[in-house]
């Protein structure tokens, strides 16, 4: 079992800034801001998933304490994984906000095909 509370969606923001794929959300800061975290979370929680765990997403802070309450928590599972299909939806996530590294992804998975 993995439970983490993600954090450094900096590198993400930075990412998504150089790129210019800004539309009429992320224009904004604070909501670039938020779309950066999301997508840090989600990106973990879908490597958490081609490493063969079944991932949850879940707030384990109550919201009004801190916007910085996802936890996720990945079980290890014996059922096979489509890593092909993972994949693919990590890159078109990436793709699609313009990030050209994730640091976790690309360090840990240079190797993956999409």
């Amino acid at each position: 079992m993995i439970i983490c509370a993600p954090c450094c969606h900096k590198q993400v923001r930075r990412e998504m800034e150089k790129s210019g794929k800004t539309d009429s959300i992320t224009k904004y800061g604070i909501f670039l801001e938020r779309q950066a975290v999301m997508i840090t979370d989600a990106v973990r929680a879908l490597v958490l998933e081609y490493c063969g765990y079944k991932t949850q997403v879940m707030e384990f802070i109550e919201i009004d304490n801190t916007p910085k309450n996802v936890l996720l928590v990945g079980r290890k599972s014996d059922k096979p994984v489509d890593k092909e299909a993972i994949a693919s939806q990590i890159r078109a996530l990436l793709d699609q906000y313009g990030i050209g590294e994730h640091y976790l992804w690309s360090k840990m998975w240079r190797n993956v095909k999409y």
